[in-house]
């Protein structure tokens, strides 16, 4: 976690509006890593035809419901969360103070809430009773389950070869890309998934969404003295994601460097394109 602070301690020197979020990112990062030394990891078994599966047809390898959660790892790490949410800034300490206090006399049933978290329209009904933000709910529980999904890739990353894999959606989970990656030294083009964190090659021409190649409707631009970082933009179905060079910030987190660079996505929406996967750790109204 060092290596975190000392970025993020860079980041606030170089963008001082950003500090608020960037503390409150470094504090949740520190809470997640803290609760992978006890979870539980029920293993996935491999599958011989996982070696070829996922290029050859097209199919991901698993489906999100089929990831085994610990619940009460979870829960403790979402408790911890909401402690946090409360002294951020305004709007996220009162939508966390009231979680708690529903938690607390059992008219939350988060435990519950976490075993079936993909139930959108349910989880929605229950927040809307009880006038809860669904966004940083939503925030919350992903956020809680967040480590064990990373160490559920880890189990799997070996067990196939995404080499061929070349599509716009996870060849883990089948969910869509939130962040383009530049590697290696000749600039490899990687997706880094918006679920489970997987990263695969990609083209470097092509709009991970649509599939567009056409190259007279794919462009893009730079903040002005930030070279590493620039904004995709795809002219036919206006969506765009935003591609971070690791070449030049061999440490970096990627999803701490999006967070600090919100002001790319600002102008991106005012030139009338959209992010498909919107930034989680921006839990306002």
């Amino acid at each position: 976690m060092k290596n975190l602070k000392d970025r993020i301690q860079h980041l606030k020197a170089k963008r001082p509006g950003y500090a608020e979020i960037l503390d409150f990112y470094q504090k949740v990062r520190e809470q997640q890593e803290r609760v992978k030394s006890i979870l539980k990891i029920e293993p996935i078994l491999p599958r011989k035809e996982w070696k070829e599966f996922p290029a050859k047809e097209g199919f991901s390898l698993l489906e999100k419901k089929d990831i085994p959660l610990d619940i009460e790892t979870s829960f403790s790490l979402f408790q911890s969360l909401c402690r946090i949410g409360k002294g951020a800034n305004p709007y996220l300490a009162k939508q966390a103070t009231k979680i708690e206090e529903f938690l607390n006399s059992n008219k939350l049933d988060v435990k519950g809430l976490l075993k079936q978290w993909l139930l959108e329209q349910k989880i929605s009904g229950v927040l809307n009773e009880l006038g809860v933000d669904k966004k940083v709910f939503q925030f919350l529980i992903e956020s809680s389950i967040r480590p064990l999904i990373e160490a559920t890739v880890e189990q799997l990353q070996n067990e196939f070869d995404s080499k061929d894999w070349m599509r716009g959606s996870c060849p883990i989970c089948g969910s869509l890309p939130f962040l383009s990656l530049l590697k290696e030294e000749v600039g490899k083009r990687y997706l880094l998934c918006s679920f489970c964190g997987y990263s695969w090659r990609s083209d470097r021409m092509i709009c991970p969404f649509c599939n567009n190649k056409d190259q007279d409707s794919l462009h893009y631009f730079y903040g002005e003295g930030e070279d590493p970082y620039r904004i995709d933009l795809c002219d036919q179905c206006h969506q765009y994601i935003k591609t971070i060079d690791l070449r030049t910030l061999p440490e970096a987190d990627p999803s701490l460097e999006d967070l600090a660079t919100l002001h790319l996505d600002l102008l991106a929406s005012q030139k009338g394109f959209k992010r498909p996967i919107p930034n989680l750790w921006i839990p306002n109204p």
